[in-house]
């Protein structure tokens, strides 16, 4: 299980702020560090058009990057391992959603 915090920048660059999902059944830090997630697929399973065409053309390979509705840009920021108990404590704070059930991606 691993959360992911993701960097968003306003499109005229004066904002910056942090938003984090997590995930249980895709793989691990490990995983990513070796390139087997990628931040397009991060990227894309929280922040992705329904529509795989309108992802794609918003997203810059080159900089790991995409350009959401607002012009923001959304980037992975950092991937950290997490364990329940964390993962629970984030949930006390309200920095994200757990309900103690298994998160499918």
């Amino acid at each position: 299980m691993f959360l992911v915090t993701y960097k968003i920048k306003g499109g005229c660059g004066d904002a910056e702020y942090h938003e984090y999902s997590w995930f249980e059944t895709m793989g691990t830090k490990s995983d990513y560090d070796a390139g087997i997630i990628k931040d397009k697929v991060l990227i894309q399973e929280v922040y992705g058009d329904e529509e795989k065409e309108i992802f794609e053309n918003n997203y810059d390979d080159d900089a790991n990057t995409y350009e959401n509705y607002n012009n923001d840009w959304v980037s992975v920021y950092s991937v950290k391992d997490i364990t329940v108990k964390e993962l629970k404590m984030l949930t006390k704070f309200g920095i994200i959603s757990y309900d103690g059930g298994t998160r499918c991606r």
